[in-house]
């Protein structure tokens, strides 16, 4: 009797279906209709202006320009990020939580775009802002003792909730290699958004959405977290 094979790519659900519907948007905006995909860029692009000055159904593109992205390069590699960092938080928090949680993050990466910059008029797209937050979520459960990434060792300079097997915001500054992770992290958009040419982007990097996903998933991780004990 032959073994079960894992599967190359065994990724959760709402990852997969993501990836696919990104992938698929894509490929309408590349290769559809020119007005066509102009439509879709005009209407579901992220506009800090529009949204300021006209309000009202414009605040439901802080959601919806996750679906797009300026070429496929940006795609492919929001699609790598969202396969390797929202699995596992697709995981642990289920499917619904965890859609619910990238749709949050997302308008929260938005939403501190729009406060540093309310009248800018250039389109932002990408799910990097949701994806950042996945990012921040992760600082606070996969370098806690027992997870894959953090360190074996049991210490008191590490403390975490054995219940929950996740950091709390007090515990954090305490836990070496998560911080080590949140600064890189930080330092890393930061270094991006002033020299966009060193990751090889002739325009402009919308970090401040990344660090605006980023701090929400930090932050509100145990709103979402099953294993904090949340409804």
């Amino acid at each position: 009797m032959t073994a079960a094979r894992e599967r190359i790519f065994n990724l959760p659900i709402v990852t997969k279906t993501l990836i696919f519907a990104l992938t698929a948007v894509q490929f309408i905006v590349a290769y559809g209709p020119p007005e066509f995909a102009q439509w879709l860029l005009g209407t579901f692009a992220f506009i800090p202006a529009r949204v300021m000055i006209e309000g009202g159904a414009e605040y439901a593109t802080m959601l919806t320009y996750f679906f797009l992205h300026g070429d496929w390069t940006h795609l492919v590699v929001n699609a790598l990020a969202l396969a390797a960092f929202g699995t596992p938080v697709e995981r642990r928090f289920g499917s619904e939580r965890y859609l619910l949680f990238l749709a949050a993050s997302a308008f929260a990466g938005a939403l501190f775009f729009l406060a540093l910059h309310p009248y800018e008029i250039a389109p932002v797209v990408g799910a990097s802002g949701a994806i950042s937050g996945t990012m921040g979520a992760i600082v606070r459960f996969a370098f806690t003792p027992g997870a894959r990434l953090a360190d074996g060792r049991r210490s008191s300079q590490a403390p975490y909730d054995e219940e929950s097997g996740s950091t709390s915001l007090s515990q954090l500054p305490l836990n070496r290699q998560a911080m080590f992770f949140l600064i890189a992290w930080l330092a890393a958009n930061l270094l991006l958004g002033a020299f966009p040419q060193a990751a090889g982007v002739s325009s402009a990097i919308a970090w401040e959405a990344h660090v605006g996903g980023f701090l929400f998933g930090l932050l509100f991780f145990s709103l979402f977290d099953r294993r904090a004990g949340a409804p």
